[in-house]
């Protein structure tokens, strides 16, 4: 009987020293030699190697082999722009300016005077009346839409080495600044729709009318001088930039005096309204921008 024990106490010691692994390890914490790898076989229950949390090494080499993702609309970069077509084309922008200050001569002087002084903004608006009465502040203002359109297609020649001196690029040019301010009067009409501002968002419209017309003046010269200036074009671009600056800057100020009665009462919807048609519209062109600068 003592036998049979002492054989089967031997038996079982050597079961236990025949074993490679303690099903109770847990296999991350263990050695590469101490892991197990009975992949393959089935049982639910066996012990896999632990790998490491994160992406597939091939799904991360084909990404980086696909490159990174550039943006969406490619601007095009080709040097194809004559200096003796812009000539052309500032020549045709320069008729179509003097037939706009030939329609009504003294339009520019009421838009001149209504953008130094609150009083005549007031008589300007109130003859305004009709299509005889806007006809020529339309046309001044599509005059300051072409030149606003050249004056940013110079902008880019001057600060990328004329890598955009092609004429599909001055047709974006054009659009662009059709887009910005029409889209703007559109957003200040359809806030006059919403909100109880109607007699403010048509003065403020009015307002903007009279400072692009201003503006415009001023572009048709500079313009001139940034396509054909050799020296100092990039202290002018700048010049012209501050100048455009301070003409806005001032015309804010002339707004807020509009909106200062209902700025008193509705600061939430002054607030929506400054985030979405001032500040919005800048920030995506600025986001565009970057993208396509890369």
């Amino acid at each position: 009987m003592i036998l049979f024990l002492l054989l089967g106490l031997f038996m079982s010691t050597g079961s236990l020293f025949g074993q490679q692994a303690n099903p109770f390890d847990l296999q991350y914490r263990l050695p590469e030699t101490a892991r197990i790898a009975p992949e393959g076989t089935g049982n639910p229950f066996d012990l896999v190697p632990h790998k490491v949390p994160g992406a597939d090494l091939s799904l991360v080499e084909t990404v980086a082999a696909k490159g990174t993702v550039g943006p969406v609309f490619q601007l095009p970069q080709r040097n194809t722009l004559a200096p003796g077509a812009m000539f052309g084309i500032l020549v045709v922008v320069l008729i179509f300016f003097t037939i706009a200050v030939g329609v009504d001569r003294a339009t520019v002087g009421k838009a001149w005077r209504s953008f130094l002084n609150e009083n005549a903004l007031t008589i300007a608006q109130r003859d305004a009346l009709g299509l005889a009465g806007n006809t020529p502040y339309f046309l001044l203002y599509a005059n300051f839409l072409l030149n606003a359109g050249i004056f940013i297609f110079l902008i880019v020649q001057a600060l990328s080495s004329s890598a955009y001196n092609n004429f599909m690029f001055l047709l974006i040019c054009f659009g662009i600044a059709l887009g910005v301010f029409l889209s703007k009067h559109l957003m200040i009409r359809l806030a006059s729709w919403l909100l109880p501002i109607k007699t403010e968002a048509k003065r403020y419209n009015f307002l903007i009318t009279i400072f692009n017309c201003v503006l415009g003046l001023f572009l048709v010269p500079f313009n001139f001088l940034i396509a054909f200036l050799l020296d100092y074009k990039d202290f002018l671009v700048f010049w012209v930039i501050g100048l455009a600056i301070l003409f806005y800057g001032y015309r804010s100020v002339r707004a807020i005096s509009i909106g200062s009665s209902f700025l008193a009462g509705h600061q939430f919807h002054f607030l929506l309204y400054l985030c979405t048609v001032e500040i919005a519209p800048l920030l995506i062109l600025i986001k565009l921008t970057m993208l396509q600068i890369g």
